[in-house]
């Protein structure tokens, strides 16, 4: 009887590849579903079923001739690393494409009106906003839904929803999703290679089918909530799933604060059950985003009543003081200062400067990138600099925020605090340091504490290269430079630059070079820098080892011969 072979190195890493694949392919065809609900729209069918079907193909042709028929091995050191970087590029490749193909008419029915305008920057640069959940866009204007579910784009509802769905898996993330439907010793190898910090249950099928059935439960409760509020079916989804993902994206242009404008009721017609009630809209939107942005582990505790535990986690304390402390602040500089313009406004009321401030805080910190006001310049220099903290420290562990998480600055924090005291106290006493995480508290140990500072050390130097990068760009001050690099490495989304207008005043190749930069950024913030480097470094490094093999094997073959 022949012994199965065992698949290891690259060809077990192409077959994993050749998997994902797959349901990446599934993932991109999964938009059309929208066209039962808008049929007209069935024109641009082929934009998706292109690409999607291509990466199917393809990906069972990988698999079918790397690892079908062979025993699966163990991923080495960083070669975790290098798949998830090459799941993650393929990904926003395939997200990118049917933005991209919407200018061929052959793939349209012949209808030149598809075509959204979007090169393969644009393309690429919101296919990566979306996996990453970032929520930055270059999505045409013309293509957001307007009135109350129709948009002067005939096609808007499909790729709106394709937005909405790239969210959804990029908050959860990529490998999670692959996990759900596909056994392997290694998946947990990537999951924690992929940010993902707290298992829920040992094996991670499992682990992945209970935490989308927290993330399906809460859109589901989302969804229905903000269409009692007012939203249009289509509308509540789209915006409880780019805000459970702290992703960002949105069904109009002007975000949230389309639902605060006094138009939108002239929109409604009767059509909906309420017209559009913007503080519970905002209300909701703010519970959905501090509920992605935390701890899945710490939704369990709500779910079997465990609210003390809840309520004393480190996260949760940090959390809860930074909004409270930012949003004080802030508000009360922002009605002092007098910086909040429409044309012809020239101060806010302390109430609305509370209500702005406390939605900027919360969609900052939570790294969503939702906005309930025109422009964030208005609410002045300080509340920007004030954001661009709160999205540095980012969301919490082991949830779809991004950052550099709540748990490592409550470390720092800690850790500073505790020294502080220490070096101020006798030497007789000592102060503890202990932290309750996850229902459990202990010690502050030496090696969380140099893990967080490193990251953050790092994360902070990205922060100074890339702020330095933009910098180089034509027109770019420092305020906008830090702060768009900032809220593309913490996965934010909130801008301060007018893309197009960027574009029209500095030219295609600054424009197209600060969108590569940013893709950049927003890469590297999802997957923590670090997977991304060791990822990339093996890519480029891979080929040349098994070059290196090959010839070492065929100098053995030859010295047999000669023998």
């Amino acid at each position: 009887m022949n012994k199965i072979k065992e698949a290891k190195g690259i060809r077990l890493i192409l077959g994993y590849f050749g998997l994902f694949m797959i349901v990446e392919g599934l993932v991109t065809i999964f938009p059309l579903l929208i066209l039962a609900f808008y049929p007209n729209e069935w024109e641009c069918y082929l934009d998706f079923v292109v690409p999607g079907l291509s990466y199917m193909a393809f990906g069972l042709f990988t698999y079918l001739c790397t690892i079908a028929f062979r025993k699966k091995g163990k991923l080495e050191k960083n070669e975790d690393s290098l798949l998830l970087v090459l799941l993650w590029l393929s990904a926003l490749l395939i997200g990118a494409i049917p933005f991209y193909l919407t200018a061929f008419p052959a793939l349209n029915n012949g209808n030149q009106a598809i075509d959204l305008g979007m090169s393969f920057t644009d393309s690429f640069f919101e296919s990566t906003s979306g996996y990453s959940a970032t929520g930055l866009t270059v999505f045409p204007q013309k293509a957001f839904l307007t009135g109350v579910d129709s948009s002067e784009y005939q096609w808007a509802h499909v790729f709106l929803f394709h937005r909405a769905i790239m969210q959804f898996v990029g908050g959860v993330g990529l490998v999670l999703l692959v996990a759900s439907v596909i056994s392997s010793k290694n998946n947990f190898k990537l999951f924690f290679a992929e940010g993902h910090n707290d298992r829920l249950l040992p094996n991670l099928g499992k682990n992945a089918k209970l935490i989308f059935g927290i993330y399906f439960g809460w859109i589901v409760v989302g969804s229905v909530a903000l269409w009692l509020a007012g939203m249009t079916p289509f509308d509540s989804f789209c915006h409880a799933t780019a805000a459970l993902a702290t992703g960002g994206f949105s069904t109009r242009y002007s975000s949230v604060m389309f639902y605060s404008e006094e138009t939108y009721s002239s929109f409604t017609n009767g059509n909906l059950l309420y017209t559009g009630n913007a503080l519970a809209i905002e209300g909701i939107t703010v519970v959905l985003m501090l509920a992605g942005a935390t701890n899945f582990v710490l939704h369990t505790f709500i779910l079997t009543g465990k609210i003390k535990s809840f309520s004393k986690d480190v996260e949760i304390k940090t959390a809860t003081a930074l909004i409270i402390f930012a949003t004080i602040l802030t508000a009360l500089l922002t009605f002092s200062e007098h910086t909040y313009y429409y044309e012809e406004m020239e101060s806010i009321s302390f109430w609305l400067s509370l209500r702005y401030n406390f939605y900027n805080i919360v969609s900052s910190i939570t790294t969503t990138g939702f906005t309930n006001f025109p422009n964030l310049a208005y609410l002045g220099h300080f509340s920007i600099f004030i954001a661009l903290i709160g999205m540095s420290i980012g969301g919490g562990m082991g949830s779809t925020a991004g950052g550099l998480k709540q748990y490592r600055f409550a470390l720092l924090f800690k850790e500073f605090s505790s020294s502080f005291k220490n070096r101020n106290s006798s030497d007789r006493y000592l102060h503890t340091n202990p932290i309750t995480r996850l229902g459990q508290t202990k010690e502050v140990d030496e090696e969380s504490v140099k893990e967080a500072t490193d990251y953050s050390i790092l994360y902070i130097s990205f922060i100074l290269i890339g702020t330095i990068a933009l910098l180089c760009l034509k027109n770019m001050n420092l305020e906008e430079a830090a702060y768009q690099w900032g809220t593309s490495l913490s996965g934010t989304g909130i801008s301060i630059i007018d893309f197009a207008s960027y574009k029209a005043n500095n030219g295609i190749v600054h424009y197209n070079v600060l969108l590569w930069l940013l893709d950049v950024a927003m890469l590297l913030g999802r997957l923590e820098i670090l997977p991304a480097f060791y990822g990339f470094r093996r890519l480029f490094l891979t080929p040349f080892e098994e070059l290196a093999k090959h010839h070492q094997k065929m100098k053995h073959k030859k010295h047999a011969l000669e023998e």
